[in-house]
């Protein structure tokens, strides 16, 4: 996975809401293109926000937040008129939700205590994506603080729903003060770390970037860049790029570039030949090893160049050595 963090590259922007805000997510820049997870909406004319003269709104949910989140952040939606959302906050204490206005400012509304009122927010409006909240698994709430707190997350938890990169919308749990970072699925399940040498890491990292793609320029993957897949685009010119870095959610990024290597089908590559491969051309088991796949040697299919260290070998689809061949 090409995960290309170079200079000049965009990653949107979000200012923190009011105090006590929570951690922002890591924010990654990739090469700038058109979005490709966007969950933007149009903000209504005539949105019908709670009156004010309505707040605070008692809304009791019982002894805890978590179990209710769902409830909860449906209710402050409807305080907002069920405008386009930038951003939910969710503590074990208070769930604050930020929308969009249609003249571009924001309107924010937190609830805490079994009441809900209308707080200021520091956060601007800078053509991030907006989202329905109801998209989300919060009434998984309990649940994922429980993993991010077995997977390492130490201090006050606060999940987010937010834009982390252009265009895209993810749900994450970090903390203040920030120890890490775990996103998690539409369903609810964390978006596991995968390593670059075990067979089922592998087979996981390369269905996630080739997808049910029948076409690739080249595919490829290594410890610093995670797996990548540089693929046909439909727009002539344009080659789309797929990564999927650490414990990231695989995205997708587009650039405008004429290839000059060939196609091949990609679900021709097997993660158990590659991991033989590289288990052959490393000295041991820490040598850190690169794969890229393509057809830049001019042979009858693509190969795999596996540089471990600056030693560099070859192996064809099937695992077999292709080195002395190649030279």
């Amino acid at each position: 996975m090409m995960f290309r963090w170079a200079a000049g590259l965009v990653c949107a922007a979000l200012v923190a809401s009011c105090a006590p805000g929570p951690v922002e997510p890591p924010q990654p820049t990739t090469a700038s293109s058109r979005p490709t997870l966007s969950a933007s909406a149009s903000p209504s004319a005539e949105p019908s926000l709670l009156p004010d003269e309505d707040l605070p709104l008692a809304f009791v949910v019982g002894p805890a937040l978590l179990p209710a989140a769902d409830r909860v952040v449906a209710r402050l939606h409807r305080a907002a008129g069920h405008l386009p959302v930038l951003r939910v906050d969710l503590t074990r204490e208070q769930a604050t939700l930020t929308a969009l206005l249609p003249d571009n400012a924001v309107v924010s509304y937190r609830w805490r205590d079994d009441e809900i009122t209308r707080v200021e927010s520091d956060i601007q409006y800078f053509d991030q994506a907006t989202f329905d909240p109801s998209d989300y698994p919060l009434d998984a709430a309990e649940r994922m603080f429980d993993v991010a707190d077995l997977q390492g997350v130490r201090g006050e938890l606060v999940l987010q729903i937010v834009e982390y990169r252009a265009g895209q919308v993810a749900i994450t749990i970090t903390s203040r003060p920030e120890t890490n970072t775990i996103f998690f699925r539409p369903d609810g399940s964390a978006v596991a770390t995968l390593g670059v040498t075990s067979v089922a890491d592998i087979a996981a990292g390369l269905q996630e970037v080739i997808g049910e793609a029948t076409e690739a320029y080249a595919v490829g993957f290594d410890a610093t860049r995670g797996y990548w897949a540089d693929l046909p685009d439909d727009d002539a010119g344009v080659v789309l790029s797929r990564s999927r870095v650490g414990g990231v959610p695989t995205f997708e990024t587009r650039r405008l570039e004429l290839p000059t290597l060939e196609v091949f089908d990609p679900s021709s590559i097997r993660a158990a030949p590659l991991a033989q491969a590289i288990a052959r051309a490393q000295d041991d088991a820490d040598t850190s090893c690169a794969v890229q796949i393509d057809r830049s040697l001019g042979r009858s299919g693509p190969v795999a160049k596996i540089d471990c260290d600056g030693t560099v070998t070859y192996a064809d689809l099937d695992g077999r050595d292709m080195t002395a061949l190649i030279g």
